[in-house]
C-alpha cells in the first residue's frame, strides 16, 4: 500500500517535517506526502521538498474576511467548533464571536477541501496548540484519516502516536504479556524514586552519529523580527496582538527570565501551608497548571480559569475535607499575583506553598486533582487515588467517568480508594506497547534533542511500524484505510 500523509506544519515543524520526508525519501519509503502550511514562516524550506499543488499555504489561500456559513456545514464535525475555538491561548482582541465562528468554519471547509483533493490517507501533526490545530484534527477525524499526533510519555519516556487532539492511545494498543513484567519493572522503580516527566528516553539502539546535528541552527533575531513584520503586513486580519508580548518575551529570554525571578519572589508568599507537618488530616491536593498552555487550552478549554476546577472540586468534596492547592513551578513566575490571593480567600481552600515537593503531597492527599496536568498521572504511577477533569493521557489512565452522576459521586468513589497493582501493571503495559524511544519537541530547544541523527532516525522507524500496525488491525476489524473521498 501506498500512503498520502498530510502534514500540518504548525510552528517550527516544516523543519522537522522536511528532514523526515528526505529520510523516507532515501528509504524508498511507499510515502507521498502533502502539508497544510499555517502561517508563512518556513515557505521557502517547505516547497524545496514538496510541490506547491501539495501544500496548503493557509495564509494566501484563507479568505481574508470570514465567509463562514450555515452551522448546517457542521452536521458531521466530530466534537464542537465553538470548543475548539475556546483553544486558543491567546485572546483575539476585539473580534466578535460571530466572526471567530465563522472563521473557524473557513479553516475547516479549507482544510477539507485540501484533504480531499490531494487524497490524504494519514494525517500527522505536531503537538496542537489553539484553535486551527483542533480544527485541523477534527477535519481530518472526519474524513476518517487516521490522525497521528506524537504525544510525550511523561515518567516513562519516548513517544506514541495519539489517534486524537485528547491523546488517545491507537486501537492497537494492548497489555501484552512480554510487556507485564517491563511494567512491574518500571512500576517499582518510579515509586523507589520519581523520574523526570520529560526526558529523552534511554532505551534505544545506537545509531552511527547518533548525537550528529542535523540542519542549520534558528535564525537571528533580526531575521526573526523582519519574518514577523512580513508576517503581520500580509495578513494583519490574521494578527493576534498578544504574540508582541509573546515573541517580546522568547526573543529577550535573559530579561524575561530576571522579570519572571522577581515575580516569583513576590508570589512565593501567598500560602497558607509552608510544610508538610501544617496539611489538613485528610485532604485534596489540586496542583496548579501553566495556564494559557497547550497542555490545557487544547483538550480542556472550560478549565482554562481554574477557578473553575478549584470551585467544582470544593463544593463538591466531602465535609471533613479540604482542597489544598499548590502553584506551579513554572507557572508563578507569570500567573497573575491576585489569583492565588483569591483563592485564598475561598472557604475550604488553603494554597500550599509552592516549593513543597509534589510528590510528597500526592502520598498524602486521600485524592488527587488536576485538570490534565502531570501529578494526576504520578498519582496513577504511584497507585494513589486519583481524579482528572479533563481528558487526556492521565485521564486514559485512571479511567474516569466510572460513575455517571456528578462531581460529587466521581470523588466520593475514588476518594481514599488506592488503585490496585495489577490495574496499573496492565495499564502502563497497554502504553508501553505503543512507545516507541525517540523524543518529539520542537527544534532548538537547549541541547537540541530532537535534530539528532539518531532521534530523526527513531522517529522514522516509528512511523513506518506503526502505519504497518494500523495496517494490520484494520485487517483484523475489517477496517481498510482508503483514500479520502
Amino acid at each position: 500500500m501506498r500512503y498520502k500523509i498530510a502534514l500540518h506544519g504548525f510552528g517550527a515543524s516544516p523543519i522537522i517535517f522536511k528532514y523526515l520526508i528526505e529520510l523516507a525519501a532515501k528509504e524508498n519509503a511507499p510515502i507521498d506526502w502533502c502539508m497544510i502550511l499555517p502561517t508563512p514562516e518556513h515557505r521557502a524550506l517547505v516547497r524545496s521538498v514538496l510541490p506547491r499543488s501539495d501544500i496548503l499555504d493557509v495564509y494566501r489561500a484563507l479568505p481574508r474576511n470570514p465567509v463562514g456559513g450555515d452551522h448546517g456545514l457542521l452536521a458531521e464535525y466530530p466534537g464542537n467548533l465553538a470548543e475548539d475555538l475556546g483553544a486558543d491561548k491567546r485572546p483575539w482582541g476585539a473580534q466578535s464571536g460571530r466572526k471567530r465562528f465563522a472563521r473557524g468554519l473557513d479553516y475547516h471547509l479549507l482544510y477539507k477541501k485540501f484533504l480531499i483533493e490531494r487524497g490524504a490517507t494519514h494525517f500527522l501533526a505536531p503537538q496542537i496548540e489553539g484553535a486551527e490545530g483542533k480544527i485541523a484534527v477534527a477535519t481530518a477525524c472526519q474524513l476518517g484519516l487516521p490522525v497521528m499526533l506524537p504525544i510525550d510519555c511523561r515518567s516513562l519516556t519516548g513517544t506514541f502516536f495519539a489517534a486524537d487532539a485528547n491523546a488517545g492511545l491507537p486501537a492497537h494498543a494492548a497489555p501484552r504479556e512480554d510487556l507485564m513484567s517491563r511494567s512491574a519493572e518500571f512500576i517499582e522503580r518510579f515509586r523507589k524514586s520519581s523520574m523526570p516527566a520529560q526526558s529523552a528516553p534511554k532505551d534505544f539502539t545506537p545509531i552511527d552519529g547518533d548525537d550528529e546535528l542535523i540542519g542549520d541552527g534558528p535564525s537571528s533575531l533580526p531575521e526573526r523580527l523582519a519574518g514577523f513584520v512580513r508576517k503581520t503586513a500580509e495578513r494583519p486580519d490574521l494578527f493576534v496582538p498578544d504574540q508582541i508580548r509573546a515573541s517580546f518575551l522568547n526573543n529577550l529570554p535573559t530579561l524575561r527570565d530576571r522579570w519572571w525571578g522577581f515575580r516569583t519572589s513576590r508570589a512565593a508568599r501567598e500560602f497558607d501551608i509552608g510544610e508538610l507537618g501544617a496539611l489538613p488530616k485528610r485532604f485534596i491536593y489540586y496542583p496548579l497548571q501553566v495556564s494559557p498552555e497547550a497542555s490545557i487550552n487544547t483538550p480542556a478549554p472550560y478549565y482554562v480559569d481554574q477557578i473553575r476546577a478549584i470551585d467544582a472540586l470544593r463544593l463538591a468534596m466531602p465535609p471533613d475535607c479540604a482542597l489544598v492547592v499548590k502553584e506551579h513551578w513554572a507557572g508563578i513566575g507569570f500567573r497573575s499575583f491576585d489569583f492565588v490571593r483569591r483563592v485564598r480567600k475561598l472557604p475550604g481552600v488553603l494554597v500550599a506553598k509552592y516549593t513543597i515537593n509534589s510528590r510528597d503531597l500526592i502520598l498524602r492527599a486521600s485524592l488527587t486533582c488536576a485538570v490534565t496536568g502531570t501529578a494526576a498521572f504520578e498519582a496513577f504511577l504511584l497507585g494513589r487515588p486519583g481524579l482528572a477533569l479533563g481528558p487526556g493521557l492521565s485521564h486514559w489512565a485512571l479511567g474516569n467517568g466510572s460513575t455517571s452522576g456528578p462531581l460529587r459521586d466521581e470523588i466520593a468513589a475514588r476518594i481514599d480508594r488506592p488503585i490496585p497493582d495489577q490495574t496499573v501493571i496492565e495499564r502502563v503495559a497497554t502504553l508501553l506497547s505503543v512507545r516507541y524511544p525517540f523524543l518529539f519537541v520542537s527544534p532548538f530547544y537547549p541541547g537540541e534533542p530532537m535534530l539528532r541523527r539518531g532521534n530523526m532516525r527513531r522517529m522514522y522507524e516509528a512511523l513506518i511500524d506503526h502505519l504497518a500496525r494500523l495496517d494490520a488491525h484494520g485487517a483484523r476489524s475489517g477496517k481498510a484505510h482508503t483514500r479520502a473521498s
